[in-house]
């Protein structure tokens, strides 16, 4: 099983709105082929693996796949989908056993394989390669990450309409890996306009990436926003949430911005409960956030984020400074029960904490 989750790893920057999944084929105790999901809309593990074995033993391959054991990370898919099901060419080899990393309450191929008298067995994995996707599925929300640089007084920025870098440019680099993990990239229009960034994934290692795409980018809005921004003109699809009252007009004719209604609260914000419910129902599984500290303070107070990567740089800002978090510091990563240190590692100079929800 190690061997198929080393393998389902290297779909990791281009799954957009899938999952991770490596499959192998074995026979006694020998490497018969393997495969794993590399884009939206690829040939599936089980498939790349089996299609591997074919390639490989043209005259044979039937009679060397009659007997073997396929070990694959998540249950094969018994429904049709981009692709077909990938238990419908399984049950065409004679399989001996089918091993199985992490069972998929949306499919039923385990059922029909032991009905077809192939031996199952679950061999259970970490789901950290697709929290996305059992969030998705299981909590109907997406998994939430949110990425953020302080200070080691817990400081975001200087002051209001400062862009200095607070990190260095080692950290900003290695954050780009989690933009392009994600199906969809969230922030607010505060940061877009003091910061104007593009939150696009610029690490030409992954971006050259076979099947990578950019991922999606989202703005909450409540207020009305100019087009010449970074946000809106680079390269992408985006997606605008407001409430009914802040329809973007200037945007409606572009094709790669949607603008998205979500209900507001009393208090006149967005209500981030149904926002979340609203990007899972459009398949988004795995959620960046990278806004200012008023967002910031709305996820943890509302307690929808998930984990939090956090650089701090070795230096100490001003009274002055905006902090990260605005509200009940029992709330905060750093202070609360609801999250453990999971990762610690030094980047130059800086300090990489991941918080993860217990």
């Amino acid at each position: 099983m190690l061997e198929a989750q080393e393998l389902a790893k290297k779909g990791q920057y281009t799954k957009q709105n899938g999952c991770c999944v490596g499959c192998i084929i074995s026979k006694n105790n020998k490497i018969l082929g393997q495969g794993y999901y590399e884009y939206f809309g690829a040939p599936h593990a089980e498939i790349k693996a089996i299609e591997s074995v074919k390639k490989a033993n043209k005259d044979n391959y039937m009679k060397l796949l009659s007997g073997s054991t396929l070990t694959v990370t998540l249950e094969p898919c018994s429904t049709f989908g981009k692709t077909p099901p990938c238990l419908d060419e399984i049950l065409k080899y004679n399989f001996k056993k089918v091993i199985i990393g992490a069972m998929d309450p949306s499919q039923s191929s385990i059922k029909k394989l032991k009905a077809a008298g192939i031996e199952v067995e679950i061999e259970k994995i970490s789901d950290e390669l697709n929290k996305g996707f059992f969030s998705s599925l299981l909590n109907k929300k997406p998994y939430v990450r949110a990425k953020i640089a302080m200070s080691e007084d817990q400081k975001i920025a200087f002051k209001e309409d400062d862009q200095q870098w607070i990190t260095s440019i080692e950290s900003r680099e290695d954050g780009q890996k989690y933009r392009a993990l994600s199906d969809l990239i969230l922030t607010g229009s505060g940061t877009v306009l003091t910061d104007d960034p593009y939150l696009n994934v610029r690490n030409k290692e992954l971006v050259n990436l076979k099947g990578f795409s950019q991922p999606v980018k989202g703005l909450i809005s409540s207020s009305p926003m100019k087009p010449n921004l970074n946000f809106f003109s680079v390269e992408g699809k985006k997606l605008i949430f407001c409430n009914k009252e802040n329809i973007h007009e200037n945007f409606k004719n572009d094709i790669n911005i949607s603008i998205v209604e979500i209900d507001r609260l009393e208090n006149d914000r967005l209500d981030l409960g149904k926002l979340l419910k609203k990007i899972n129902s459009l398949k988004f599984n795995d959620v960046l956030l990278e806004a200012g500290p008023s967002l910031i303070t709305s996820f943890i107070n509302e307690d929808l984020i998930d984990e939090f990567i956090i650089y701090i740089a070795p230096k100490m800002l001003s009274n002055t400074a905006l902090s990260f978090f605005n509200g009940d510091e029992t709330k905060s990563p750093f202070n609360s029960g609801q999250f453990e240190l999971a990762d610690e590692e030094r980047i130059k100079d800086d300090k990489k904490l991941i918080f993860k929800r217990i």
